[in-house]
């Protein structure tokens, strides 16, 4: 809404653009108003009630007088000019639309000053959500390892008739890269590795 103080800066320009309709339409909108709104309406523009009295017999309405009816009664200052063809409503939009229509532009940005918000846009950031990677997954040991464990694997062992007869002494050295042989052909995938691996762990724990 406009003040009494921001008022005195519009001209007296007439904005009728069809005086006869400017006449009818002033006339009726004035005496359909009660007292106390025509003495807001006088106090708002800084005019004496002539002032509007002489646009009955003129159709000469300036953009002052224009705004300070259409704010106090509640009607499109454009209908009161000719210029719209519903009485509307007195709304902050209009009144910006109308001042910038007409040239007002200190005034616009003194009664609607720019936000920085509405200067500056700042792009909104997109929210991905960011995926786990995925777990590794072992790597198969070389193929050279693989067949150098093959070599290094011990072989088939013949069935003992004889349970009681004792076991043939192997070397420490010897039992510790059968069993590191015996890994390596699990983890490639030899048949028969993972069961011999795992009596083997069997027997180590029990």
């Amino acid at each position: 809404m406009i003040t009494t103080e921001q008022i005195k800066s519009l001209k007296q320009n007439n904005i009728s653009v069809d005086a006869e309709i400017t006449k009818q339409r002033t006339e009726q909108v004035w005496k359909a108003a009660k007292n106390a709104a025509k003495n807001d309406v006088v106090a708002l523009a800084g005019c004496a009630k002539g002032t509007i009295y002489r646009v009955f017999q003129t159709g000469s309405i300036s953009i002052k007088l224009a705004i300070a009816i259409g704010q106090v009664l509640n009607v499109n200052p454009n209908y009161l000019a000719g210029a719209a063809g519903e009485p509307g409503e007195f709304t902050d939009a209009l009144l910006l639309q109308i001042l910038e229509l007409h040239g007002y532009q200190k005034l616009l940005a003194e009664i609607a000053p720019p936000s920085a918000e509405e200067e500056v846009v700042k792009p909104k950031r997109k929210y991905t959500r960011r995926q786990k990677p995925a777990p590794e997954e072992a790597a198969p040991p070389p193929a050279a390892e693989v067949e150098a464990a093959q070599e290094a694997a011990p072989e088939p062992v013949p069935e003992v008739v004889n349970e009681s007869a004792p076991l043939p002494d192997i070397p420490e050295e010897d039992l510790q890269a059968l069993l590191h042989s015996l890994v390596i052909l699990s983890k490639a995938g030899i048949t028969n590795a993972s069961d011999k691996l795992a009596q083997v762990k069997g027997i180590l724990i029990s």
